[in-house]
């Protein structure tokens, strides 16, 4: 490593407001040696440093640059402070460099990791090596985990296609939520312009059902009906802003829930006519979802953001337009609610029992009793 000795040296002796003469005479050197140490064309001889250390009333580690506190102001001064008015090629230079002189440094590590992902231009084979033994060093002696999450997302970029799922799996904070964004990093820096938006288009859907899944979590679905109602109609007109006014195939099961919903928070505010309404609504999407086979690939319908992504019914999985297929988030409805069981429910859907007994309910009821729930 880079020693910082001359530079403290001077510092030193400035400190104590002396000459190099003067220093020169107390170590019993002359004066031309004091000025080459301090111009950085040679080292005092290693058994002077003692001598000089205790002079300045420091360390060997102070006085050669190698503490704690020299090493942060080093990598802050002439590292971070310079390294992004500096070309590509000169930044991956610098970043080698100061990775080499503090290889435990896990900012200046995946600094470089960036680097390389970003301006390996030909040279992808030349920094493989270094690239897998940062990273391998990263994820086996550092816990911070963004630099965790770093080091596998700069792996990501250059490994080989059939390695990237390894190495997703190294790194625990990597859950199926954040595994498209990899792969649309990787494609726009390889420029592979079908593959980027097929996986841009997926993880739309992904982020949007993570969104909603997180939204459906409310307290008003137990609350008072008419929170509940406003609630649900907020939810409702959200998920129809993003199926642009229709109702996609794959959605049905979202829909189907939100007219439950919707239904029962109406019958417990007594507004008799909006209850059976979105029942009725459920009764024909649940009708509708029961005519698709098991398996069946169906839409999601806003091309322009979901591009030709499909959902494949009651699975765990979507499925991309090569036949790729990614894991569904937990929390979006991949399967129809079974209606007449909720309709018979004792607990949790109190505000049915105002209807229960009424005819129009029983029909309701006898038709949801004759579907086939897949």
């Amino acid at each position: 490593m880079d020693l910082l000795i001359s530079e403290r040296i001077k510092k030193y002796r400035k400190d104590k407001e002396m000459t190099q003469d003067a220093l020169a005479q107390a170590l019993s050197v002359s004066p031309q040696s004091v000025s080459k140490w301090e111009c950085g064309d040679g080292y005092p001889d290693i058994t002077l440093l003692p001598a000089i250390a205790n002079f300045f009333e420091v360390t060997i580690d102070e006085l050669i640059g190698n503490d704690e506190i020299s090493a942060k102001e080093d990598v802050q001064k002439n590292f971070f402070n310079v390294i992004n008015t500096l070309s590509p090629n000169d930044q991956l230079e610098l970043a080698i460099q100061y990775n080499k002189k503090y290889p435990r440094n896990w900012h200046i590590a995946t600094s470089l990791m960036h680097r390389i992902t970003r301006y390996r231009g030909n040279n992808e084979d030349e920094y493989r090596k270094l690239l897998v033994n940062i990273g391998e060093r990263i994820l086996k002696d550092c816990t911070d985990s963004t630099m965790r999450r770093s080091a596998v997302t700069a792996m990501c970029m250059v490994c080989d296609e059939e390695e990237i799922q390894s190495w997703l799996n190294r790194d625990t904070t990597f859950w199926y939520e954040g595994r498209p964004e990899i792969y649309e990093k990787r494609y726009k820096l390889s420029g592979e312009e079908e593959k980027y938006w097929m996986i841009r288009n997926a993880g739309n859907f992904l982020r949007t059902s993570a969104m909603i899944g997180r939204m459906r979590e409310h307290k008003s679905y137990i609350g008072k009906p008419e929170d509940s109602v406003e609630w649900n109609t907020m939810y409702l007109n959200i998920l129809t802003g993003i199926t642009q006014n229709s109702i996609p195939d794959g959605w049905i099961p979202e829909y189907t829930m939100q007219y439950i919903r919707l239904s029962a928070a109406y019958f417990g505010l007594g507004d008799k006519e909006s209850g059976y309404s979105h029942l009725e609504k459920a009764l024909e999407l649940c009708k509708r979802w029961q005519e698709f086979p098991e398996n069946a690939l169906l839409d999601l319908g806003n091309p322009l953001f979901f591009g030709e992504t499909k959902l494949i019914k009651n699975d765990w999985l979507i499925q991309l337009p090569n036949g790729e297929k990614l894991p569904l988030l937990q929390g979006f409805k991949n399967s129809i609610a079974n209606l007449a069981s909720i309709m018979q429910a004792e607990k949790g859907w109190e505000w049915f029992n105002s209807v229960r007994t009424e005819e129009r309910w029983s029909a309701i009821l006898s038709e949801a009793k004759s579907l086939t729930i897949l």
